[in-house]
């Protein structure tokens, strides 16, 4: 399936309050700073926030982080690729406004043509999952 999809309000609220549920874990921060990683190919040098667009490795071994984006990018209206998209999400502490503290953790977030499928947390799978999958 080729096309794009932008998230819904709803579909942005979720993946927020489930990644921030998961930094909770690891953080008493009240406050967090999420940011998209663009992951690099270490084989051809493409760049993609959609990990799926540059790597073919299950375990996205061949990539490594390139640069992070604001979470607004979330927004956006993102490429399919194989019907699916897959972001690496940074969450930080985030001490005041405007400022980015230490990272907390990573938290994967899954989007199909019907919005966001799932939220993994690094080797947790589906710690939130679409009702309808």
């Amino acid at each position: 399936m080729t096309g794009a999809i932008r998230l819904s309000a709803g579909d942005v609220r979720q993946l927020r309050e489930v990644a921030e549920g998961i930094a909770r874990r690891h953080s008493s921060a009240t406050r967090f700073a999420i940011e998209i990683a663009e992951r690099v190919n270490l084989t051809t040098g493409n760049a993609a926030l959609n990990i799926l667009a540059i790597s073919d490795d299950p375990d996205w071994e061949d990539t490594d982080l390139y640069t992070t984006h604001p979470w607004s990018r979330i927004r956006e209206r993102h490429e399919l690729v194989n019907g699916r998209v897959l972001f690496d999400l940074y969450i930080y502490e985030r001490p005041g406004i405007g400022e980015t503290g230490d990272l907390v953790c990573c938290v994967q977030a899954e989007l199909d043509a019907q919005g966001l499928a799932a939220v993994h947390a690094d080797s947790a799978k589906h710690v939130w999952r679409r009702a309808d999958l």
